[in-house]
């Protein structure tokens, strides 16, 4: 009899002593807030929604030009070809540049041998004033004399002379230094014309557009080549006007590129703050991420919703989206018991990069658990 009730009593106190699935769920309860996420449905209003074609256009494109007349030598490149920041696309004839160079060097040198004789002419009228004149430039002899002869008789002034004498001597040492000055900046403006006679790359970019060939000849002005930065781009759209309150700068927008025939995330960056009176529009840009492959020109198209107009439709993150069954559901709160209750929904469109619109099963302003997980069931306590 006794060897009967020992399993029968081992059975009962291991049931007493497993806690029960209630007690589980009370648990998990209890931590429930922390480790969920909670949110309330919101609507927008997807009857709004407006698609805006665009195109693809460089961050940065610049028209080089001839600073310089001359022949065209040689062309670096043609349209598509890549350079790096500096690389010489163009060159023009640089011999008759060149040679006004060598004349300002021969400027230069004729210049400083004129300072320097009047440096010498200037000092001498200082250390020697009565110098320069009988016998070879030793001092006068008979100036001792003659100056105070002079002074007395009222008919010259020795100490002024030698004062006007050194007046002209420095005047023509500071002429002899301007005269260097312009040498020196002759010679620099012919460095920079030969400088500007290759025509460089001012940035890391492609040739768009090449407007001259080797052996022509171009004048200051003329456009040689177009230069843009295909690295980072761009998409420009003109929005109507009555869409620009709904965009907001730094936020991301959906494009789709024809050309590569995908959709990605681009912030818009900048909103002109004209509107155009003809079109009645505004122009905005959107920033492409790095690496996309897309080049300018290409046709693009924005997604843009207009803000409180329309009916509105649920909206719920990916993130809450859960598949039972083959079909979409969400975990919604009861608000009456505080339940987990587990919805089957019916989804409709993409929206942004991580929400869809939900067309059945839910309703603006309901509780959803916006983070659950396959261990989630219906009747979980909050």
């Amino acid at each position: 009899m006794s060897s009967t009730l020992t399993p029968l009593v081992a059975s009962v106190l291991l049931v007493f002593s497993l806690p029960s699935q209630a007690q589980i769920l009370n648990q998990n309860a209890n931590s429930f807030e922390s480790v969920y996420n909670i949110q309330t449905i919101s609507g927008m209003s997807l009857d709004k929604r407006a698609l805006l074609g665009g195109s693809v256009i460089s961050s940065s494109q610049v028209n080089l030009s001839a600073q310089v007349s001359g022949d065209v030598l040689s062309v670096g490149g043609r349209e598509g070809d890549m350079f790096k920041t500096g690389a010489v696309l163009v060159t023009l004839e640089q011999d008759s540049i060149q040679a006004q160079r060598d004349s300002a060097y021969a400027e230069i040198a004729s210049a400083n041998e004129a300072l320097r004789n009047a440096g010498v002419q200037y000092s001498q009228s200082i250390v020697s004033p009565n110098g320069g004149g009988m016998l070879g430039g030793v001092p006068g002899m008979f100036s001792m004399f003659t100056d105070p002869m002079l002074k007395m008789s009222g008919q010259g002034n020795p100490e002024f002379d030698k004062f006007a004498n050194r007046t002209s001597r420095y005047t023509a040492y500071q002429q002899a230094k301007n005269k260097l000055t312009q040498a020196e900046n002759n010679l620099k403006q012919i460095e920079s014309r030969l400088k500007d006679a290759n025509i460089t790359a001012p940035f890391d970019g492609v040739i768009v557009g090449k407007e001259i060939n080797e052996g022509d000849i171009v004048q200051p002005g003329q456009t040689l080549l177009k230069f843009a930065n295909i690295k980072d781009l761009q998409v420009e759209v003109n929005i109507p006007s009555r869409l620009v309150r709904s965009l907001k700068l730094n936020t991301d927008y959906r494009i789709k590129l024809d050309i590569a025939n995908i959709v990605v995330e681009a912030k818009l960056s900048q909103i002109y703050p004209i509107a155009d009176n003809a079109k009645h529009s505004v122009k905005v840009k959107f920033d492409l991420p790095a690496n996309v492959p897309v080049l300018p020109g290409a046709y693009a198209e924005v997604e843009i919703f207009e803000t409180d107009s329309g009916v509105l439709t649920p909206i719920v993150p990916e993130s809450a989206i859960m598949w039972r069954s083959s079909l979409p559901s969400v975990f919604v709160i009861n608000p009456l018991t505080n339940k987990t209750e587990l919805r089957f929904v019916r989804l409709g469109e993409q929206v942004g990069k991580n929400k869809k619109s939900v067309l059945s099963g839910l309703k603006i302003g309901e509780k959803i658990v916006a983070n659950p997980n396959i261990l989630m069931i219906s009747g979980m306590s909050i």
